[in-house]
């Protein structure tokens, strides 16, 4: 009798929410079966979802959240028809309805949430996560100051002095994937494959939300606010594609964008990375010491300066929108939900991990 309120459809959704309800709570409480189940089984189905919608050259999460006005007001209309129709008709439509919401929780457990539970990114790369001294945190910021004044002269710019990329989206996707293969046989700590970044059509009104990349786990795409200043771009869509391979955690992905970045045999991709290092490493070099930060940044190249400079222009006129107010309360709530206890603040601390990865792998 179940089957004449409940469609198969309905029925095939519950019982894939139960199943994912016990791997919720299991990925949750056990680190050794969020690593396993991370590597091993949500790796195959980010794929396979992220493959699936590469086959469109549009973000369908993105048309699906533009027709969202219209679809409601259809399933608005649809409901008051079935419950004209009697009582049977209505409750099978909204058991279809419910389904889908639970298609998003079922998706969200096989793709995402144990990346939020493995073990964390510095004990993967066997380094030592502490707060820097002065000293190495000078060393660290020097570091990548040298590189980024050596590739400053290898890159192009604007004549108003932005870093150009020399790439299309296509062919940026393609070096970022260049660049996690090399990851990959590196660290093997994940499992890669080649993906495409999906640019934003409203991205200069997603600009007010302060948001320069989303993941959407539910189609398996990274999604790239391209209104950015081009590096912006290219460092936004290696965190996008480092949590369509499982890296959840926000600074995680920024950190994982960089390493994979530096290390690429790419110089764009390189310049990239150490000028959106620059500005993390260099802000906290001065929130500790001012003198040590002004000796760093008269070091640095007038072509890199200028880049940063461009950059606090280009923001200016988005910074403290109501939208970005109102989109970091529901992401931090989020992020929080999900383990983070820094939320939205967590997208920042990258500094210790970083310090210690160059320190490591680059210094010594």
């Amino acid at each position: 009798r179940i089957r004449e309120y409940v469609p198969l459809f309905s029925l095939v959704m519950f019982i894939l929410t139960f199943l994912s309800t016990i791997i919720y709570i299991l990925v949750r409480n056990s680190v050794k079966f969020a690593d396993f189940f991370n590597y091993n089984i949500a790796s195959i189905v980010r794929q396979i979802l992220a493959m699936s919608t590469s086959i469109v050259p549009f973000s369908t999460a993105e048309l699906f959240i533009i027709l969202l006005p219209i679809i409601t007001a259809f399933l608005i209309c649809f409901i008051l028809k079935k419950a004209k129709q009697g009582k049977k008709s209505t409750i099978r439509f909204l058991m279809i309805i419910f389904s889908l919401i639970c298609y998003i929780f079922i998706t969200f457990v096989w793709t995402y949430s144990s990346g939020f539970f493995t073990t964390t990114l510095d004990k993967q790369l066997n380094i030592n996560k502490k707060t820097p001294t002065n000293e190495e945190l000078y060393s660290t910021v020097s570091f990548v100051v040298e590189n980024l004044n050596d590739l400053s002269e290898k890159i192009s710019y604007d004549e108003q002095g932005n870093s150009k990329s020399p790439y299309s989206y296509k062919e940026l996707s393609k070096e970022i994937c260049l660049a996690y293969e090399k990851y990959e046989n590196d660290y093997e700590i994940i499992r890669t494959f080649d993906s495409k970044i999906k640019p934003i059509a409203l991205s200069e009104p997603l600009t007010y939300t302060h948001i320069s990349g989303i993941y959407t786990f539910m189609t398996g795409e990274g999604n790239v606010n391209i209104n950015y200043p081009d590096y912006i771009v290219v460092t936004s869509a290696a965190h996008e594609m480092s949590h369509q391979r499982g890296v959840a955690r926000e600074d995680e992905a920024n950190i994982t964008a960089f390493i994979v970045l530096m290390n690429s045999n790419n110089e764009y991709l390189q310049y990239c990375a150490y000028l959106d290092m620059f500005t993390s490493l260099a802000n906290t070099l001065y929130s500790v010491d001012k003198e040590l930060y002004m000796t760093i940044y008269e070091s640095l190249s007038p072509k890199a300066k200028q880049d940063i400079i461009n950059y606090s222009i280009f923001f200016k006129k988005y910074a403290g929108s109501k939208a970005s107010e109102i989109s970091n309360k529901v992401n931090d709530s989020y992020l929080q939900a999900n383990g983070q206890e820094q939320g939205i603040k967590s997208y920042g601390m990258v500094v210790e991990t970083l310090c210690a990865y160059i320190i490591k792998y680059k210094l010594n």
